[in-house]
């Protein structure tokens, strides 16, 4: 008892601490535990405290460092956890999935440790893995989101063998649903109608909701284009990455959401030499005109040229398109740099400068971009119509809904709620409504 009573006495000079860091004043906190260190305080519990500030502050290094300074024999689920993190954010992802383990082992109704087991294993590929321990702690908290959604992520990739879950049992019925085999590349309204109003009365004799947040469909080959670190290196620096000269993508706009259901359905059956990756998607994007669009991705204007000469036929003949035409690159990229919409091989040297390449390589080392390429794997889709396309599709009839598009009432029957999609701003709402009429 009075081991423990020093112990908690000793607590209360961390006080302060506890203050800087629910005020988010890191730096203060750090000070303040190595004036506690030179006197002689608990060195482990202050290395806790220094590596929890350190992740608070994203600096990954140094809160692995000090959570390896704590003994094992002081080390919990939580510290298990934590030091996974780290190592998950460094790109270590067999390292960060060990411990994420270690932490389960030592609590095995600690949900953060299970979360971050599987979406680890999701990104080594270790589908089969991921699945069981999400099944585990879906026994625990049925309701977990996080849980659900990465059990329904995977299913864009991987066809479990068992269905030892009631999501798993709802996309197997809906797949067999699938018209992928049939004949005519191209589906009609009744075939769309059919597959979609089968597809919702399966998934509500499952009598739960799901909350799946994403709105583009893809199709991916094992390439991995990367484009949230181009994205993100243009945000923080303003400038292009090297890649995206050479990306170039057949844009197909269309006109209301059922013959974005169409394209869909297209791209499931459509054959390409190189398999391209592709996707359809509902336009969320700030200041971007266009509603529904298409996209295959090419690394050539050659090849760009050559496949929007190769189904231009096909697609007029069958789907009201607005307009397809070749683009370089993202749109995001347009209005800093107005000339790398031209479509020509001198833009790369009217651009990009000498200096870029060591900006890009500093963001990468910061990033640990190199490092997040090593284990990580990039499998192709399945491209059959699942689970995870469907709860996609019914994003696409509430953004329809939402901005008056009722083509979708053709091919489904049923009401449709307004729920996650209904943080669109009024403003957007009103520019996407003059998309759809214009």
């Amino acid at each position: 008892m009075t081991k423990n009573n020093n112990h908690n006495f000793s607590k209360k000079l961390f006080l302060p601490v506890f203050n800087f860091i629910k005020n988010k004043e890191f730096n203060e906190a750090l000070e303040f535990l190595d004036k506690l260190l030179a006197k002689k305080e608990d060195a482990n519990y202050i290395n806790k405290l220094k590596a929890l500030i350190y992740l608070n502050k994203k600096d990954w290094r140094k809160s692995l460092l000090h959570y390896q300074k704590i003994p094992k024999e002081r080390t919990n689920f939580e510290i298990l956890n934590n030091m996974g993190v780290t190592l998950y954010k460094l790109g270590r992802f067999s390292e960060a999935s060990e411990l994420f383990k270690k932490s389960i082992d030592d609590n095995n109704k600690y949900v953060p440790a299970y979360e971050n087991f599987c979406v680890t294993n999701k990104l080594l590929g270790n589908y089969e893995l991921s699945i069981k321990f999400c099944l585990d702690a879906l026994k625990l908290v049925p309701e977990n989101n996080k849980l659900k959604n990465n059990l329904i992520d995977i299913l864009n990739y991987f066809a479990p063998k068992k269905n030892q879950n009631l999501i798993l049992k709802i996309n197997d019925d809906i797949k067999k649903l699938n018209l992928k085999n049939t004949k005519e590349i191209f589906l009609e309204n009744f075939q769309i109608k059919k597959i979609l109003n089968k597809s919702q009365e399966i998934l509500n004799s499952g009598n739960f909701n799901l909350n799946y947040p994403h709105t583009q469909i893809f199709r991916k080959n094992k390439i991995n284009l990367n484009c949230e670190r181009h994205l993100n290196i243009f945000a923080k620096h303003e400038i292009i990455p090297k890649f995206c000269f050479n990306c170039y993508k057949v844009q197909i706009n269309l006109n209301n959401v059922l013959e974005l259901l169409k394209l869909y359905f297209y791209f499931n059956n459509l054959v390409l030499e190189k398999d391209n990756i592709r996707k359809c998607i509902v336009e969320l994007r700030k200041n971007v005109n266009g509603n529904y669009k298409g996209y295959i991705f090419c690394d050539s204007l050659i090849e760009a040229a050559n496949i929007k000469r190769n189904i231009i036929n096909d697609l007029q003949e069958k789907i009201n398109i607005n307009k397809i035409e070749i683009k370089h690159g993202c749109t995001e990229y347009y209005e800093k740099f107005e000339s790398y919409k031209n479509i020509n091989e001198n833009v790369f040297n009217q651009i990009y400068k000498k200096n870029w390449s060591d900006i890009e390589k500093k963001f990468d080392e910061e990033n640990f971009i190199i490092e997040n390429k090593k284990e990580r794997i990039f499998n192709s889709t399945l491209n059959i119509f699942n689970l995870p396309d469907f709860l996609i599709i019914k994003n696409w009839l509430i953004y329809a809904k939402i901005i008056g598009d009722n083509s979708y009432k053709k091919v489904y029957k049923y009401n449709i709620e307004i729920n996650h999609l209904s943080h669109i701003e009024l403003q957007k709402i009103e520019m996407r409504k003059k998309n759809l009429f214009n």
